[in-house]
């Protein structure tokens, strides 16, 4: 098939999206015929140029449009939006729906009940109203939508009920693994630093309650994170509960070889989400063999149960609380847990994954 790829990523390091996307155009190559462009005029990264069907928009003209793209792409298969809220793939689509050109969508989360509600009611007003001009009918004529994992379709079919499926995001499993752990516990976060979404008021409050144990257990938690989003406030947070000789903000993201050593440096991976896609932080962490402490919002609560890979709850502080005391009595169970985490994510490698994509996609293009 021909498949046309359009994204619109960014120069941020740390942004999950920006290693997803070509790890995922890149594996979809062995089964396709793929041309992947990227919106973004003034956005580029290294690593994008190790994917051959890699092009930025400006290689035709700055706008995207059937006629400007060469054959046979100008007549796709099929074309995969990646991401949410663009109003570029609106353009597009609009298009393509002329043309019967089918198209699906990959929101990442971002039609899920949580994310919808996520900001103020102002925000929430602007949402329903561009929801209402642009991005409903952008969803109805879609071919399909692929959600990430289970959770995320149950959450965003409560307002959309339309034809999707289901393939998560994947991952190259590293040669390089966690081995040896710590006497204490070293936890790592690494994520935008957005304390609603990813439930870090939370994970203080928690983290704060239990202080005296986790002093007494030699517990510390590194948070990396962009400085962006709530970085500052982030900061207060951490003074305010007293929890700063514990718990460091160190004001910046990390990506490639220094967010490997930061994962192999540390002994537990920490996402409290309310919500997520599905977070490529969290299955990179796994297949590195880091035991992982997370909420379900983070959309991988059965399966790390399933695997016992690491501990769960419920993005309340009774729940979180209540994993932390879990956590401080298996410490002797950190290799066996670290061992379930590299099984796991086994299953999330990007190469079956695009076998799989491929197959689905012939299915639904086969019945239009």
């Amino acid at each position: 098939m021909n498949l046309l790829y359009i994204s619109n990523l960014s120069n941020n390091i740390d942004a999950g999206l920006n290693w997803s996307v070509p790890a995922s155009v890149k594996a979809q190559q062995q089964y396709d015929n793929v041309l992947w462009v990227d919106l973004t005029k003034d956005a580029f990264q290294e690593h994008w140029k190790q994917v051959s069907a890699y092009h930025n928009i400006k290689e035709f003209g700055g706008r995207i449009a059937l006629n400007v793209l060469p054959i046979p792409f100008n007549r796709p298969d099929c074309v995969i939006f990646e991401g949410f809220y663009y109003v570029e793939h609106i353009v597009f689509a609009r298009e393509l729906y002329k043309n019967n050109i089918p198209y699906i969508i990959i929101p990442r989360g971002s039609l899920t009940e949580t994310a919808f509600m996520n900001g103020g009611l102002l925000k929430r007003l602007k949402k329903c109203v561009a929801h209402w001009l642009l991005f409903d009918r952008f969803i109805y004529k879609a071919t399909a939508v692929q959600y990430l994992t289970k959770e995320e379709q149950i959450q965003s079919e409560k307002k959309y009920h339309i034809k999707s499926f289901i393939i998560p995001n994947g991952v190259v499993i590293p040669e390089n693994n966690k081995e040896m752990f710590s006497d204490g516990i070293k936890g790592v976060f690494i994520g935008r630093q957005d304390i609603f979404q990813k439930g870090l008021d939370i994970l203080f409050d928690a983290i704060s309650d239990l202080s005296a144990d986790l002093r007494k257990a030699n517990f510390n938690l590194d948070i990396y994170g962009p400085p962006r989003y709530d970085v500052e406030k982030v900061s207060e947070l951490i003074r305010t509960k007293s929890i700063g000789d514990i718990v460091v903000n160190h004001k910046r993201g990390v990506g490639g070889v220094e967010k490997q050593q930061a994962l192999l440096n540390a002994d537990v991976f920490f996402l409290t989400s309310r919500f997520e896609g599905h977070p490529m932080g969290l299955i990179e962490a796994l297949s590195y063999g880091l035991p992982v402490f997370i909420t379900r919002g983070s959309n991988m609560l059965e399966e790390v149960d399933e695997y016992d890979a690491g501990w769960t709850c419920e993005i309340e502080k009774e729940s979180v609380v209540s994993a932390f005391r879990r956590m401080l009595q298996e410490k002797h169970r950190f290799t066996e847990k670290s061992s379930n985490a590299r099984l796991l994510a086994s299953n999330y490698g990007w190469n079956m994954l695009a076998a799989t994509f491929h197959k689905e996609l012939k299915t639904l293009i086969n019945k239009l």
